[in-house]
């Protein structure tokens, strides 16, 4: 029922607009036309009313009042054959009070043409603005009923949530989740290159475990060179070139302190870019990787590669 009712009130508002529209649209056309009748009917009386046999009290002359009847109502049916809406009432030398009331001077003397005006509005013309209430009413109910149905399937459908990427910025040496830039972790020139060299390396061998117990690939070694000869060339203070073979552990631990800061809120995202920790007794055996595992290029961005 209560989606009913707006196209109701709809309903209402645009026939009461559309009707005083044309209400006040005839009304107005209506005014014009009897003003220039009434004009024109004056001045063919005006032209006539020498020929008329009205009275004339100050010359104790009685006029033909017959005669200036015939003459009104000769008048009046060549208005109705061209469907005036003004019509001549009286033509007298004697002011009355009545409105539409026309003075015509002729021969040294006043004459006073009473007119009597057709204000009535053509009625049928008002079914147009039915045809166009309903016309727009079925319009509405479409788009509203479109509305509903499009509002309906919005509340319907889940709502995911987006999760943020990691942002590794080599312009600042920081990590940063994209959008969220007031908190940041800065990494050093080896843990940070070690790390860009991990998920590239994550991406490009997926299949490939990396384990503490032997050597590091020679590619991801290759690609952390890479990485640290593009901060040289970026600008930061560059010491010596480390060795990103020894002191692991320590590495790892570094990139996994500075993950913990900005990946707290971002679990899913923290599954796959966070180094994974051995747990348990022999956690240097081969069944522990610290490598990156389910990597997509949605989850991260490097900025100044």
């Amino acid at each position: 029922m209560n989606k009913i009712k707006p196209i109701y009130a709809f309903t209402t508002i645009v026939f009461l607009l559309l009707f005083c529209l044309f209400y006040l649209g005839q009304e107005n056309k209506i005014k014009n036309t009897i003003s220039l009748q009434s004009e024109q009917i004056a001045k063919r009386v005006s032209l006539d009313v020498s020929s008329l046999p009205l009275a004339e009290p100050l010359f104790n002359y009685a006029g033909n009042q017959q005669e200036v009847e015939r003459y009104i109502t000769q008048l009046n049916e060549q208005l109705d054959s061209m469907s005036a809406r003004v019509k001549v009432k009286s033509i007298s030398t004697v002011q009355s009070s009545e409105p539409h009331l026309y003075e015509l001077n002729a021969n040294y003397k006043t004459i006073y043409l009473l007119l009597s005006p057709d204000v009535s509005h053509v009625k049928y013309t008002y079914m147009i603005v039915f045809l166009l209430t309903f016309f727009n009413a079925l319009i509405y109910r479409k788009v509203f009923s479109k509305h509903i149905e499009n509002r309906a399937m919005y509340k319907a459908a889940p709502i995911e949530d987006v999760e943020p990427k990691l942002v590794i910025d080599l312009y600042s040496k920081s990590l940063f989740l994209d959008g969220k830039n007031d908190a940041q972790s800065q990494l050093a020139n080896k843990p940070l290159c070690f790390y860009l060299a991990m998920i590239e390396f994550s991406n490009d061998y997926p299949d490939i475990n990396l384990h503490l117990n032997k050597d590091v690939p020679s590619e991801l070694l290759s690609i952390a060179e890479k990485y640290f000869h593009r901060l040289s060339v970026l600008g930061h203070t560059v010491r010596k070139r480390p060795n990103f073979s020894n002191s692991l552990e320590k590495t790892l631990s570094e990139v996994r302190a500075a993950l913990d800061e900005i990946l707290r809120d971002s679990p899913k995202l923290k599954a796959k870019l966070y180094p994974p920790k051995a747990h348990g007794e022999g956690s240097r055996s081969k069944l522990h990787s610290y490598g990156l595992k389910g990597l997509s290029a949605s989850d991260y961005e490097i900025r100044g590669k």
